[in-house]
């Protein structure tokens, strides 16, 4: 896969992201041959936010803005668009990019090349959710009479970890990987988890008190991203009330 700039002028911030909700998916039957890049060997719908490229706009921080068809790739964690061929292409070195509109959703650009999707944006406070794929494990393949299949052949994929690792793959196995959603808040250039009531409470610490109690009163579930955006404009709201 290249990585090509969208335009001349594209120039990409690092922090830990922090798992939210996890599912597992299972890859039946992968073979994967000597040259093949892993990504070709998973649907395309467990690798992307989006069905297919979708129409959307970049907004880059100098002011300008273009139009093209994007989609997010979880997997490499890298926003790519479709040239004119057709191609799929990553948007390179994206720290000058602010962020990205497909379909009314907003993705803001957070750190090494990845996007997160902007939830909710009261002033300073951002809260945003990050997808990423992580490999999980591989399973033999069981021969006849309950013996594992031996394989000689294995391949190099781009490792789907932070740390950036190369991995290697045998063909002829099973392969799981863990999709799992990010949520955290981003406050003045800084990020911070949320997956938990003292999360909250730093980030909104005039409302601890009211906090608790709607935590309590609704069961907030801090796997459930409806559950985190109703608890992020709940305390919006209080420090709106508030500051009146």
């Amino acid at each position: 896969m290249k990585n090509i700039s969208l335009f001349t002028l594209l120039f990409v911030v690092g922090f830990t992201c922090f798992a939210q909700k996890v599912s597992v998916i299972e890859i039946k039957n992968v073979n994967v041959n000597d040259g093949k890049n892993i990504v070709e060997a998973l649907p395309a719908d467990t690798i992307y936010i989006f069905p297919e490229f979708t129409q959307g706009k970049i907004f880059f921080k100098n002011g300008i803005i273009d139009s093209a068809k994007f989609n997010y790739n979880t997997l490499i964690s890298e926003m790519q668009f479709l040239d004119k061929n057709k191609n799929i292409l990553s948007v390179l070195n994206p720290q000058d990019v602010s962020h990205v509109i497909i379909d009314n959703r907003v993705f803001c650009y957070v750190s090494e090349k990845s996007f997160a999707e902007l939830l909710v944006n009261f002033n300073a406070v951002r809260f945003l959710k990050k997808c990423r794929i992580e490999y999980a494990y591989t399973q033999d393949k069981t021969a006849a009479y309950g013996q594992s299949s031996s394989t000689t052949s294995v391949v190099n994929y781009k490792n789907v970890y932070a740390n950036g690792d190369d991995k290697k793959l045998a063909v002829y196995r099973d392969i799981k990987f863990k999709i799992i959603a990010d949520f955290f808040f981003e406050t003045n250039g800084k990020f911070n988890k949320a997956n938990n009531k003292n999360s909250f409470v730093k980030i909104f610490p005039q409302c601890k008190e009211e906090i608790n109690k709607y935590v309590s009163a609704k069961k907030v579930d801090f796997k459930n991203e409806q559950d985190l955006i109703k608890l992020t404009n709940y305390c919006i709201q209080l420090i709106t009330t508030k500051n009146e």
